[in-house]
């Protein structure tokens, strides 16, 4: 599920020539002077110190289902964004953009939103500058009119209880169900995409620039992580004996983990994606996203049905054959799969879904989300949000792993942030904006082993094809003479 080493897949191909001059001014007609760098051309730790922005201390806040006991769920939070650094362009915007409502989100009790927002393009920060204003205050309409909805069904034919004090107060009014609740965030996804392309004839670029979305929105008790492009959200959950329990193979059925190449689906539920034996005690990172770009099989025909071209620049200028096996390869810019109109070399977006990119949607790059909703239960403890910045070289279970060493989300912040900018030092020339949100959950209700045992299959389900692309990728292909 990675499909992101070496590079940012986000950028988008653009001319030097204009994209790079600094528009930032520091007074009229004044240039920023440029960023203090140490020996080895990297920034000095006051450089990046100016570049980081976010919380100041770890919050605490009550969600879940505040009318019932058992259904509270107590969360501390912290938020932490860095600025990226280019050598050509050193002034470059933040893109990453990041939005909290903590409690009353959609006027509804216990109910909150944790989104992050990733603009690529050269304009890439004024879309996701847009979708961090827009997009928050979209879903609560649509929230706030599906529960008013509600309530005024449930006193239709009522008028006793319609007259009762506070009878159409939201604290009245009906929790959504996981349908309904999923259809309001589908909506406000391609609501903020429409209201985009509209106001770009005003303020906001978005012919050729864009930006990802994830978010993850709480109600009842539940989470909902709603994704457009590649950022992602990633649960912490801690495996207990009852998990381990269900999941161990019968006696006479059992393998020893790493001897097979391939496991029964029992067998994936009890290794990480590293490869490590799951043990009582030990957190597991779950996607809870999965990146919408065209090393997806199901992405590329979707794309390919709307009239687009799956490429690599290099398959483009026909240096290297046709092919669609591009694995998991440490690669540049010239070999990865790019999304391209047929006849046009443009506009070779690396994503297969985002808000804005007029021009990539009309050959199939649109903003219908993925949306997936989980109960919160006692085992999700660590819940990340972020953009590719976080995870370009870490793996899920890495993040993971650095969360559950930190005192408090402040703190895992921090070392994420940290850790991600070291290793981009240690593989680039430059760094991408880095942006992460950071949960501590604690909740009672029980644990559904299934539904988790389903989310850890899904994600071995994608490391296979992965793999298999990768061996694929190895085999010499037979060069095509048109695409």
């Amino acid at each position: 599920m990675r499909g992101r080493v070496g590079i940012d897949k986000t950028e988008r191909i653009h001319s030097e020539s204009g994209n790079l001059y600094d528009k930032q001014k520091r007074g009229k007609g004044d240039r920023l002077p440029p960023p203090q760098l140490d020996e080895k051309g990297q920034l000095t730790a006051e450089e990046v110190a100016k570049r980081r922005s976010g919380s100041v201390e770890t919050k605490d806040v009550v969600l879940g289902d505040v009318r019932s006991e058992d259904g509270v769920i107590y969360a501390r939070y912290a938020v932490m964004t860095q600025r990226g650094y280019h050598p050509h362009w050193p002034h470059k915007e933040n893109q990453d953009t990041y939005h909290i409502t903590p409690t009353r989100f959609a006027f509804g009790e216990g109910d909150a939103l944790f989104a992050v927002f990733d603009g690529h393009g050269q304009r890439g920060h004024e879309c996701s500058a847009f979708a961090e204003a827009k997009f928050p205050s979209l879903l609560a309409q649509h929230i706030k009119k599906a529960r008013a909805a509600k309530n005024a069904a449930r006193l239709k034919g009522k008028p006793q209880k319609a007259k009762e004090p506070g009878a159409f107060h939201p604290r009245r009014w009906p929790y959504l169900d996981v349908k309904d609740y999923e259809r309001c965030c589908r909506e406000a996804c391609l609501d903020c995409n429409r209201a985009m392309h509209e106001d770009s004839k005003a303020s906001v670029g978005d012919t050729m620039s864009g930006t990802t979305a994830i978010a993850v929105s709480f109600h009842a008790g539940r989470m909902t992580i709603t994704n457009v492009g590649d950022s992602r959200a990633i649960l912490g959950y801690r495996i207990d004996a009852e998990f381990l329990q269900s999941t161990t193979p019968r006696e006479e059925e059992k393998k020893e983990i790493g001897e097979h190449s391939e496991l029964d689906e029992d067998d994936e539920c009890l290794v990480t994606e590293d490869g490590k034996e799951l043990r009582a005690g030990d957190i597991v990172a779950i996607a809870l996203s999965e990146d919408q770009t065209p090393y997806r099989k199901d992405e590329r025909e979707r794309l390919k049905n709307s009239g687009a071209r799956v490429c690599t620049i290099d398959q483009m200028e026909g240096i290297d054959p046709m092919h669609e096996n591009w694995g998991e390869l440490d690669v540049d810019a010239d070999v990865i799969p790019r999304v391209w109109c047929n006849d046009h070399n443009y506009p070779g977006t690396a994503f297969s879904r985002s808000l804005g990119d007029s021009v990539a949607e009309h050959v199939g790059v649109n903003a219908e989300p993925e949306i997936l909703t989980k109960r919160v239960t006692k085992g999700d403890e660590i819940l990340v949000i972020g953009s590719d910045g976080i995870f370009e070289f870490l793996t899920n279970q890495r993040i993971i792993d650095i969360c559950a060493q930190c005192a408090d989300p402040l703190h895992a912040c921090s070392s994420l942030v940290d850790a991600s900018y070291e290793k981009w030092l240690q593989q680039e020339t430059r760094t991408d904006d880095i942006t992460c949100i950071v949960l501590f959950l604690s909740s009672m209700i029980p644990n559904d082993v299934e539904v988790v045992k389903e989310l850890i299959r899904q994600k071995h389900q994608v490391m296979r094809v992965e793999k298999k692309m990768y061996r694929d990728s190895l085999i010499p292909s037979i060069p095509q003479d048109h695409f």
